[in-house]
């Protein structure tokens, strides 16, 4: 399986606190390796999109999310990556994502 990080999303990662880049990627290895990540590291999303899921992860510079959407035939798409400020998803975050996941079935 192939990570694959949008453009938009690897300049989001740039943001992130080094720490935080890295559990990132760990996380991502193991995913790809097969290891299924549940609460409170990895949460599904439907409500928003199928096969949407959220990284969840803190740092000593806060929390930081990242969004990715697993096609098994393809491979992993991370798609959005942002520091938590706020208990809820937005509705601005939640339009974002939709939108990238839409692109990607281009």
């Amino acid at each position: 399986m192939n990570l694959i990080v949008l453009k938009q999303a690897r300049r989001e990662l740039q943001d992130a606190p080094a720490d935080i880049i890295e559990d990132v990627f760990s996380l991502f290895d193991d995913l790809m390796a097969g290891k299924h990540l549940n609460m409170p590291i990895s949460r599904s999303l439907p409500s928003i999109a199928k096969g949407l899921h959220e990284l969840r992860l803190s740092g000593g510079a806060g929390e930081f999310r990242v969004f990715y959407v697993i096609r098994t035939k393809e491979g992993i798409y991370i798609i959005h990556a942002t520091e938590k400020k706020t208990q809820k998803t937005d509705q601005r975050t939640i339009g974002l994502l939709k939108k990238r996941i839409r692109e990607l079935s281009k």
